[in-house]
């Protein structure tokens, strides 16, 4: 009977082992046009997912300008991975009658100098600090995509400054850049690399920022979203994909390999020089403006800073009727995955911070 019950085992642990070196094809949403997913744009750049899955898996990257399609498409279970800034991280656990959603690591945090930039047109006046520019917002026609992290963080400002603008309009990223551009609207909040795009200090000149989240307090974060039912079914694949993901970080913070991320971010969009690319996430925003010494930070778990800002949205977003819950769903934040990845690696948390660097070292 012994022998027959360690002939049982056995075969298990070899059939769990087989499974488990399956390959995989995972499809995965990720942004170019936002820092939180220039480590996907390295893990495509490098390919660094062939070190990590197992052989013979393939990987679909699928590009998006706003977070919200991302979450569609997880959804609709078109993708099983999702690079996402806080808001549509936080409203994409909330669908859970559709498709439980959760969030598995984080990408970035920064102490809102990344989601949370306020811009003017480029011949607004010039204001002697970021609150005067933001009263001069009232009466005033402003415009930012619905449903993004720039979105939250507008009404936040709204809400503290007490300011009345004229208008808010829902507009994408590029329509909102030519109206800047037309003088159609006096006013945006945006989010890198679209802000370095169009800002005055290594961009195209049609808008200046006047003011961030590090001038309310009011940070800004990145997930990694992942369906529940995929976890499930290929944990194995899960710490695969994380472990690829904190290799992908730690080359994000190797300064020598500043100018390589730049050039990746070129590669995979477009209207984004190197120049921009590389101010986007290294490059310092002047203090003058509502720029922090601190430029990013990569906790890639959640740590209580990063459990902070999740909370605080999910209560704005169900004051704000957006979802239908002010807490998240048992489950729907777990970063044990991570956890047990960076401790495996040996990597201390955070992984590293970028201080905002000078622009005489902006590349070529």
């Amino acid at each position: 009977m012994k022998l027959k019950t360690g002939i049982v085992l056995l075969a298990a642990l070899a059939a769990g082992t087989a499974a488990a070196a399956e390959p995989v094809k995972l499809v995965v949403g990720y942004q170019p046009y936002d820092t939180i997913s220039y480590s996907a744009v390295v893990i495509r750049a490098l390919e660094l997912w062939k070190k990590h899955l197992p052989p013979g898996s393939e990987v679909e990257f699928q590009n998006a300008l706003q977070g919200s399609i991302i979450v569609n498409q997880m959804l609709a279970n078109k993708q099983q991975i999702g690079y996402l800034g806080d808001m549509p991280a936080v409203v994409a656990t909330t669908k859970r009658s559709v498709a439980p959603i959760d969030l598995v690591a984080n990408t970035g945090l920064s102490p809102g100098q990344r989601c949370n930039v306020i811009m003017v047109r480029a011949d607004a006046p010039k204001f002697s600090s970021p609150q005067e520019a933001v009263r001069w917002l009232d009466g005033k026609t402003l415009a930012t995509p619905q449903g993004s992290c720039a979105h939250r963080f507008l009404g936040l400002v709204i809400e503290t400054t007490k300011i009345k603008p004229a208008a808010i309009l829902n507009q994408s990223i590029e329509v909102i850049a030519t109206n800047l551009r037309a003088g159609k609207i006096d006013a945006a909040v945006l989010w890198e690399p679209s802000v370095s795009r169009i800002g005055d200090i290594v961009g195209e000149g049609f808008a200046r920022i006047v003011a961030t989240g590090h001038t309310f307090g009011i940070s800004d974060a990145g997930a990694i979203a992942m369906r529940e039912d995929f976890i499930k079914a290929r944990p194995d694949i899960v710490e695969a994909w994380l472990r690829t993901e904190l290799e992908a970080q730690q080359y994000v913070l190797d300064p020598k390999n500043w100018t390589k991320v730049a050039e990746f971010v070129k590669s995979q969009t477009a209207g984004i020089t190197v120049p921009m690319a590389w101010f986007s996430i290294y490059g310092a925003i002047p203090a003058a403006a509502g720029g922090s010494p601190i430029r990013d930070e990569k906790p890639f778990v959640f740590d209580q800073r990063v459990r902070k800002l999740l909370a605080e949205t999910y209560v704005y977003l169900h004051q704000a009727k957006v979802i239908d819950v002010d807490t998240p769903a048992p489950g729907a934040l777990d970063d044990s995955f991570a956890r047990k990845v960076a401790q495996a690696a040996k990597a201390p948390l955070p992984l590293g911070i970028i201080i905002a660097q000078d622009l005489s070292k902006l590349p070529k």
